[in-house]
């Protein structure tokens, strides 16, 4: 951890993580609860008791630790990060967050599919800017479904991600199933102080807890296709983006 007197560094300085500090991993999780269901378990003798309570442990585990809410407001984005890159993301970057699932969405009613989240993001990444692509945690099966691989064939596994759409794996962060992108996405922004989210979601819902939202419209870049070539509204590429 950086000198108390020094400027954090990293989105992990900022948040008082250790610069070595791994990412929760799911068997850290089930210990406790394992503890606690063995020995309610041989404490009254039904082993089903016990299994429902290690159950109920993990539950309440996952929801302290992974659920956004202003408890641990500024930590949920890390805690959650299976890739374990976003404590290392320099505050100094300029970085643009994507709402990977909404900009594939965008593609696909749009009749260009993954193509407009993957121009998009090898320009803005040849531009100078670190790219961070949230995906809500269905989007396997939203991808299947829109042919953009065969599920029969294929385990779920960011290296489609990084396929599909050209993108590196420290750039891949899909968020706990139960969860919206949204909140990752807005906490992002407002824990880096160089970032716009490339979106056509306006996150209204989230107006009341961050203010920046409803102040400007700066931390958002919304995405549309004219005359054949897709823009980003109030981004200027050097060369027009054909698709």
């Amino acid at each position: 951890m950086p000198d108390k007197t020094e400027a954090p560094v990293t989105l992990g300085d900022k948040l008082g993580m250790d610069a070595d500090r791994k990412p929760i991993k799911t068997t850290g999780i089930l210990v406790i609860p394992a503890i606690v269901g063995l020995l309610v378990g041989w404490g009254v003798e039904s082993p089903e008791l016990g299994l429902a309570v290690f159950f109920l442990c993990v539950l309440l585990f996952l929801f302290v630790l992974l659920a956004p809410g202003k408890g641990n407001k500024g930590n949920f984005v890390t805690y959650a990060d299976r890739q374990g890159f976003m404590k290392d993301l320099k505050l100094s970057d300029k970085t643009a967050l994507f709402d990977g699932s909404n900009i594939y969405h965008f593609g696909i009613e749009n009749g260009v599919g993954e193509k407009a989240l993957a121009a998009l993001v090898r320009q803005l990444r040849a531009d100078g800017f670190r790219v961070v692509c949230f995906f809500d945690a269905n989007i396997y099966f939203t991808m299947a479904k829109n042919g953009a691989f065969e599920m029969k064939t294929q385990r779920f596994s960011t290296i489609i991600l990084q396929k599909v759409f050209g993108l590196k794996q420290t750039e891949i962060y899909i968020v706990p199933s139960g969860t919206q992108a949204d909140a990752f996405i807005i906490e992002s922004l407002s824990l880096l102080p160089i970032s716009f989210a490339v979106t056509n979601d306006r996150f209204r819902d989230y107006e009341a807890d961050y203010r920046f939202l409803a102040k400007d419209s700066h931390w958002r870049k919304g995405v549309a296709i004219k005359n054949g070539n897709l823009l980003l509204y109030q981004y200027k590429f050097k060369q027009p983006l054909a698709m």
